[in-house]
């Protein structure tokens, strides 16, 4: 059962496999989910659903002291995203894929706090 799983999991769409780890609980065990991460698109999936996650936690605990914009910058064909921190005085800034701009933009909360921003006016 696992090597048939394991071979139709990985052979995936990359932005499939994504999907697929956004739609987990966090209470999914790692090491049942071992074997599915044996594949190198798999890795790569499971470290952009990672970065995803880390930028919803910094854009929901972003205060009037960040400045969220969101650009897209035509030579790379991404859209850029930065986070400013007046506080500490330092940016985060994340290039990402439409695909995974579209991810980001699912959580409804996210979604919110880039339309308060104005940051999403910017970017089809």
């Amino acid at each position: 059962m696992g090597k048939s799983r394991n071979k139709k999991y990985c052979g995936s769409n990359l932005y499939s496999i994504v999907e697929r780890l956004r739609e987990q609980t966090k209470d999914s065990s790692r090491n049942k989910q071992f074997f599915n991460f044996t594949d190198p698109v798999a890795l790569r999936a499971l470290r952009i659903h990672r970065h995803l996650r880390a930028l919803e936690e910094e854009i929901l605990d972003s205060t009037t002291k960040r400045t969220i914009t969101i650009c897209f910058d035509p030579r790379s064909g991404r859209i850029v995203l930065n986070i400013r921190n007046d506080e500490i005085h330092c940016s985060r800034v994340a290039y990402l894929t439409q695909e995974e701009y579209t991810f980001l933009r699912r959580n409804r909360d996210i979604a919110r706090k880039l339309r308060k921003c104005g940051a999403l006016l910017n970017v089809a």
